[in-house]
């Protein structure tokens, strides 16, 4: 398993969030007037039942063209964004920044959200459902140099020596004999998936079409053109079978947990046709500001300070009277200034990539006093705690000469969970604004099990955990000793509970948090040694790291996590150490050495699941609930994305698992 970057300079340098998985950005624009009819506002008048309609005598001759009053054009109504950075360039394969995805809400139809950890069709009729028939697992033939995806998940070509899974779910490595003259055709899965657009409309009037779409992944597909081809290297096909129908098909070999999203956002094919992939990224483009489906479309763009917008006049869902905003603002010459100044200054909308942990207790007072409404949702990067159960070679060996095994007992994992005042840590940390974590995702996740284990703050359980241990503080200095007796109950030897707790230096965050859990631990008889190592050598891969190399007792740290629950995390098969061993290799994620059967075996489940299916959820409830009982970690809280608007703003609705807070912005509305 590839090891995720783990979060170790949370605010010297926060990750940027990934891209909207709806890869919904722009060509480079070249700034241009749109003019365009404000239509987007819904000013309709209707009369109810116990109105009274006005009829016009049949005597009264009808009003010529020439008589009819001019109507009134809906009330203009602006809004103000203002972002954290500046995009780079609009073009929809050029920028994958935050600001750059906030953009394109604007200008390109979301083709799926991704909201509550879970994925929802917009600009598509539906998403596409092995059980509803528009996708689907069948069976192919290969042969040799073929390009198939073999068992370890590569992308290669079949040819001898290589291990694939054949049709049947046996894994093979492959020989000529298998397709040798004779013999029975080789069959492998693959799968397929069927995308139906609603009918929308680019900016000019055209139809968007599902030749657009393919043209969009022609382009993306271009050698030319940067970032992550993972979905693009294991795509067979991806053809227009309709006027607004697509089919994509996967490379044999390839089952991907996410094939309900393996469409691309269409392309203008009949205004930037002519153009090759790497013109339309050049930053001197000579193509136009591409047409938009979105709610609104580009009017001006002055670097360095804003880009304005105004409503589409063909937008697709203008008819519901959306956008309802008519004029657009996004501003970035405010970057640098605190939310509270920005809203001050005329921002409605302060996006949270503007707004550092450290400005939350002005933002809670300036809420407080009804200057501003703040949102705090999870942006899924979680603190936690690992316990080193299993630690490499002799440094946690009770048999030889390292350390007694302190946590391979489960009670004395829970027990310390019970000892640490895990919501002093949020009030502290994130200023009382996240909540507790018991899993490695949160308590509203829709996977998350009714049944799962909370293990709240209560020292006095977890003494008594302790105690039946047989921890005990014989000497009375207030610190618990492993007692050795001999049959008469006679006490032969002591080793004092004395453990080591260690983070990246560079984290004043981490080093409080181990400060805080290193007083709850004393409490309950536990003494703690703190000690920090430099980011480069904490994070680095084993053997000699503290961290991967499983030398340590605690360990803090965070990992950034997906819509999908991160299980694989904890799996056996990816305890750092040497192949050779029977481990995962030095360059693995599970950092603790826990091995537990049960949760392999739920986990393993839920991994080979497709979503949807009843299997992947009853796996992953599976997994937490273990999770949670068997605690080989410590999870502390998530961190948070920030968010605040004027109290005027209506539909505002940032999301944990929707990277950009500005999804909906065609229904973000504004009191007047």
């Amino acid at each position: 398993m590839k090891k995720p970057t783990p979060i170790f300079l949370i605010f010297l340098f926060l990750f940027a969030l990934a891209a909207c998985q709806n890869e919904e950005t722009l060509p480079t624009p070249v700034p241009t007037i749109v003019v365009s009819a404000v239509d987007g506002v819904n000013d309709e008048t209707s009369l109810n039942e116990t109105d009274t309609a006005v009829s016009t005598p049949a005597s009264t001759p009808e009003p010529t063209a020439t008589q009819l009053p001019t109507p009134t054009p809906p009330p203009l109504k602006p809004l103000t964004v203002c972002l954290g950075a500046e995009p780079t360039s609009l073009f929809l394969y050029g920028d994958d920044s935050l600001a750059a995805t906030a953009v394109r809400h604007a200008l390109y139809e979301n083709l799926y959200t991704t909201l509550n950890y879970d994925y929802q069709p917009q600009g598509l009729q539906k998403l596409p459902s092995l059980d509803e028939g528009d996708a689907r697992i069948g069976l192919v033939e290969v042969n040799e140099g073929d390009l198939i995806v073999n068992s370890a998940g590569n992308v290669v070509f079949l040819v001898p020596g290589v291990q694939f899974v054949r049709g049947d779910g046996e894994f093979v490595t492959f020989d000529r004999t298998l397709t040798a003259e004779g013999a029975d055709p080789l069959l492998m899965q693959q799968m397929e998936a069927d995308f139906t657009f609603k009918p929308m409309t680019w900016s000019d009037g055209t139809a968007v079409t599902a030749a657009d779409s393919v043209f969009s992944y022609e382009i993306a597909a271009d050698s030319d053109l940067p970032g992550e081809q993972t979905k693009i290297e294991r795509t067979a096909s991806y053809e227009a079978t309709g006027d607004l129908t697509v089919t994509w098909t996967g490379l044999p070999g390839y089952l991907d947990p996410q094939y309900f999203t393996n469409v691309w956002t269409p392309l203008p094919q009949h205004q930037l046709g002519e153009f090759s992939a790497a013109e339309l990224l050049a930053e001197d483009s000579p193509a136009p500001q591409s047409l938009s489906s979105g709610p609104f479309v580009v009017d001006t763009w002055t670097r360095g300070e804003a880009l304005t917008l105004r409503n589409n006049p063909n937008y697709y869902r203008a008819d519901l009277g959306l956008p309802h905003i008519t004029e657009l603002t996004i501003r970035f010459d405010m970057v640098g200034e605190t939310a509270v100044n920005q809203i001050a200054a005329g921002c409605d909308i302060v996006t949270h990539d503007a707004i550092s942990r450290t400005q939350t207790p002005d933002v809670l007072a300036a809420a407080e006093a009804g200057t501003l409404l703040a949102t705090f949702v999870s942006n899924n990067i979680f603190e936690h705690i690992d316990f080193g159960i299993n630690s490499w070679e002799n440094y946690g060996d009770g048999e030889r000469n390292g350390r007694p095994d302190w946590f391979e007992d489960v009670r004395v994992r829970q027990a310390i969970t019970l000892c640490t005042n895990r919501q002093q840590l949020v009030d502290e940390i994130t200023y009382g604004q996240s909540r507790i974590l018991h899993a490695y995702i949160p308590d509203d996740h829709p996977l998350y099990p009714d049944e799962a284990q909370a293990w709240s703050f209560d020292p006095g359980a977890g003494n008594s955990l302790l105690d039946e241990v047989g921890l005990e503080d014989t000497d009375g200095d207030g610190f618990r000793e492993l007692v050795e007796r001999d049959l008469s109950s006679t006490i032969v030897a002591t080793t004092t509970m004395s453990i080591t707790l260690g983070t990246n230096s560079e984290s004043d965050i981490r080093l409080r948090i181990n400060e805080l859990v290193a007083a709850d631990l004393a409490a309950c008889g536990i003494q703690v040694n703190l000690y920090d190592v430099n980011a480069n050598d904490w994070f680095d891969d084993g053997p000699f790291s503290p961290l991967f190399g499983r030398r340590f007792d605690l360990a803090t740290f965070a990992w950034r996590t997906d819509i999908h629950p991160p299980c694989g995390l904890y799996l056996s098969s990816n305890v750092t150490g040497p192949e050779e061993r029977g481990f995962g290799g030095w360059s693995n994620v599970n950092a603790t050495g826990w091995i537990d059967e049960a949760y392999d075996a739920a986990c393993s489940a839920a991994l080979a699941a497709l979503p949807g299916t009843p299997e992947y959820a009853t796996s992953h409830r599976e997994a937490v609930q273990i999770f949670t009982e068997e605690l080989p970690i410590i999870p502390l809280f998530h961190y948070l994305k920030t968010a605040v608007t004027q109290p005027t703003i209506l539909n505002f609705q940032p999301d944990a698992s929707q990277p950009s807070e500005l999804w909906n912005l065609a229904e973000i509305d504004i009191v007047e």
